[in-house]
């Protein structure tokens, strides 16, 4: 019988809700990438506006000898394009996996691969105050009038006078320059566009139009994780941010 040779895995778990993985034979370590959920858009009352909301926050975990990002630089005590190493496990070992789900009026949830050591936040949610744009991993676009209030992207802060802010680096597939970029903000009201992003799945509602007062409210950012656009004026409804994502890539023999 020939020696078994071992496969690169990628798998995804989307969208929001609990998941099991089993280890497979052969894998001893799993690089793991999480986006949390992003920020929704709430009622706004009396008038007021809110700023677009943030992206899911995200988390990278995995091996050593990557090159830095070409841009931001890192939470925590690693410089090197990671926010922590690849996870040790063992064959057979089931592991317990949370997606969360986009906010709806409220922050996004977060998620989570095996315990909360390894957990993304999810993005939060605009403010009405001076139209406030919501924190995550890319900010919201916020501010009164004008352009250029757009949502965040790639880590980034949102635009405008009352921007979001960003988790200052990149959003990108574990980390790494060529991944795809996960987790825009949300744009402020006035038609102003969400942050872009590589993906369609886990993108942030828009803030759709108003009618009776001719305007419109933002559009939502790119997924996973991303965040919802502003609503406009009084008597809106809550808006949905994007479901955010677990991302794992490992080693092992053939499934």
């Amino acid at each position: 019988m020939g020696s078994r040779e071992k496969k690169l895995f990628i798998k995804r778990f989307y969208p929001a809700g609990s998941y099991t993985w089993t280890v497979p034979a052969g894998c001893t370590e799993v690089e793991v990438f999480i986006v949390g959920g992003g920020g929704g858009a709430y009622t706004a009352y009396n008038g007021a506006s809110t700023g677009g909301s943030g992206g899911g926050y995200t988390k990278t975990y995995r091996g050593k000898g990557y090159i830095k990002p070409s841009s931001g630089t890192w939470m925590g005590t690693y410089y090197d394009g990671r926010d922590g190493d690849a996870i040790k496990v063992t064959n057979g070992q089931s592991i317990s996996i949370i997606v969360g789900a986009g906010g709806n009026g409220a922050n996004g949830r977060y998620s989570q691969f095996m315990n909360a050591n390894y957990r993304a936040e999810g993005g939060e949610v605009g403010n009405t105050n001076n139209n406030t744009g919501g924190n995550g991993g890319s900010g919201g676009g916020g501010g009164n009038g004008g352009n250029d209030r757009n949502g965040g992207s790639d880590g980034a802060d949102g635009g405008g006078t009352t921007k979001g802010k960003g988790q200052g680096h990149t959003t990108r597939d574990f980390g790494e320059p060529d991944g795809k970029i996960n987790a825009a903000g949300g744009g402020a009201y006035g038609n102003q566009v969400g942050g872009k992003s590589d993906y369609i799945d886990g993108k942030g509602e828009n803030g759709g139009f108003r009618s009776d007062t001719n305007l419109y409210g933002g559009y939502g950012g790119g997924g996973y994780g991303g965040g919802a656009g502003s609503i406009v004026n009084s008597g809106a409804s809550s808006n949905k941010g994007g479901d955010g994502t677990v991302l794992i890539r490992y080693w092992a023999y053939e499934e």
